[in-house]
């Protein structure tokens, strides 16, 4: 009689060894699943925020690079710039919604402000006739350029590096109308004085890291914009005469 009882318990329970064992096997199934779903979450994160940066450089490199597009010849005198910030006149509608529809005449600067980590722009409509060309041994009468409403917007924000270079492609020297022109080494400088004109492209870069991914590595974008606005090609020697105190 007792011997039935003990086999009756011990197919209805389980034994120590068996719940213990179970135990073990639940605690790893649930390690794993923890596990992949940390890394999962983590993954997620990181490709959030790292799509977010990516973004960021590349809205400002299509911005910029519609802008150059838009540059009118006719203010080709009053292009200038330096390593962070450049200045130029484009004909182009106005990024601020409010003043309607319309391509206008625009003066719009470019300007990375270090402290805020952020590339600025601004637009300032042009409200008279802008200056000529002056004589080469005088300045531009830039009290001549009228502008009204001006409008601000940071166009790039969490930016830790920024830089602008002015790219001069030299004219061919006079060569055989049959043959095909040599390609001409660039001249790159740092600083663009009004006067000078347009050059054939600018150089851009741009860093951009996510401040809350200490440890991430920043994201470097850097694009040669060229200029097709028609501007005037000079020769290497008088290119390097130009430019020679910018290099």
């Amino acid at each position: 009689m007792n011997a039935r009882r003990t086999q009756k318990r011990g197919r209805a329970g389980f034994t120590l060894a068996e719940v213990l064992v179970a135990t073990m096997l639940l605690a790893i199934v649930m390690t794993a699943v923890y596990t992949l779903f940390s890394s999962v979450i983590t993954s997620w994160r990181v490709a959030e925020s790292g799509f977010d940066v990516h973004q960021e450089a590349r809205n400002f490199l299509s911005l910029f690079t519609r802008e150059c597009g838009n540059i009118t010849a006719r203010a080709a005198h009053l292009f200038e710039g330096k390593d962070d910030t450049v200045t130029f006149f484009v004909v182009s509608e106005p990024m601020n919604l409010e003043e309607g529809e319309g391509r206008r005449l625009m003066r719009v600067e470019y300007t990375y402000n270090r402290t805020k980590g952020v590339v600025e722009r601004e637009e300032a409509f042009i409200e008279a006739p802008l200056p000529n060309v002056p004589p080469e041994d005088r300045p531009v009468d830039r009290g001549r350029v009228k502008t009204g409403k001006k409008f601000e917007a940071d166009v790039a924000e969490n930016v830790t590096r920024f830089g602008l270079r002015y790219i001069w492609i030299p004219a061919p020297p006079e060569r055989d109308p049959k043959l095909p022109p040599e390609p001409q080494e660039p001249i790159i400088v740092e600083r663009q004085e009004e006067k000078w004109g347009l050059p054939q492209a600018i150089e851009v870069t741009i860093e951009t890291a996510d401040p809350q991914m200490k440890d991430s590595e920043p994201y470097t974008l850097r694009a040669r914009i060229p200029i097709r606005t028609a501007n005037q090609r000079r020769s290497r020697e008088d290119l390097t005469k130009m430019l020679g105190t910018a290099e």
